[in-house]
């Protein structure tokens, strides 16, 4: 999709950060744009500075984590303009640093009740509607680096959820039709509220220049969406470790075909 012109977009988490500067390129191109967050003096800010250069945006309380507040965003959205061409799912939360030993249940739950609940309710929300709406359209779930790879101890919550939201979208573009495409985004660090005013947020690439990265990539409709240099490095070396294992203690064997799991769930499941 390379023309946005008068498409609609919904963008979670699109007061600030990542989602606002995704709302400004969309907008700069033309389209109508939804914005979705919790906090509405930020939403407000975020539709005033839009519409002050001639962008169409709209906002929409809504927390992710409740399937109620997305079904009512999409609702809202189909009202308004009778379908969606876009979503960015890009709303979520950093987890508390804790040792996965020390963690808790509760401590997971509310790490993933966004990061993973808040984009499957977006899925479930916009994805039907845009399957039987049959026109070409877009979900982006925006990821994480930390989805490719672990950079250090203590991001056991955030690091699961981000693994479990690239598990979610690499089955979605298996299933979902042809013209609705699947794109998931792994920004490394970004400037913005997220994680909080801390050194290395600070450090973080401008967001505007995020965008800018990943745009060409959007327009020519990458599923695996990338934006900083050395996470392919930091993946390579995972990938490497777990090929080595397979080299060394589960090489291919004359026959082995009769165990592909892919191979047998393409026969099975088709």
């Amino acid at each position: 999709m390379k023309d946005f012109k008068d498409k609609v977009v919904v963008i979670t988490g699109g007061a600030t950060g990542i989602g606002k500067a995704m709302a400004d390129r969309f907008g700069a191109e033309g389209a109508h744009v939804i914005l979705a967050a919790r906090r509405e003096d930020r939403l407000r800010e975020a539709v005033a500075d839009l519409t002050s250069r001639g962008v169409d945006a709209r906002y929409q309380v809504c927390d992710v984590s409740a399937s109620a507040d997305v079904d009512a965003l999409a609702a809202y959205a189909w009202d308004e303009f009778g379908r969606v061409d876009v979503l960015v799912n890009n709303a979520g939360r950093p987890g508390v640093p804790a040792r996965v030993v020390e963690s808790s249940p509760e401590a997971f739950e509310e790490v993933f009740r966004v990061n993973v609940f808040g984009q499957l309710n977006g899925i479930w929300a916009f994805g039907t509607r845009m399957v039987e709406q049959g026109t070409p359209a877009m979900i982006l779930n925006v990821n994480s680096e930390v989805g490719l790879y672990i950079p250090s101890p203590m991001v056991g919550t955030y690091a699961a959820s981000k693994y479990a939201g690239r598990a979610i979208s690499e089955t979605l573009r298996l299933e979902l039709p042809e013209h609705v495409h699947v794109g998931v985004i792994y920004p490394g660090l970004v400037q913005s509220e997220f994680g909080g005013d801390t050194q290395m947020t600070r450090a973080g690439m401008p967001a505007a220049e995020f965008v800018d990265v990943i745009w060409p990539q959007i327009e020519n409709g990458e599923f695996h969406i990338v934006s900083h240099p050395w996470a392919k490095d930091y993946f390579g070396e995972t990938a490497q470790e777990l090929a080595h294992a397979f080299d060394r203690y589960a090489p291919h064997f004359d026959g082995d075909n009769k165990y592909d799991s892919k191979w047998l769930a393409s026969q099975t499941i088709g």
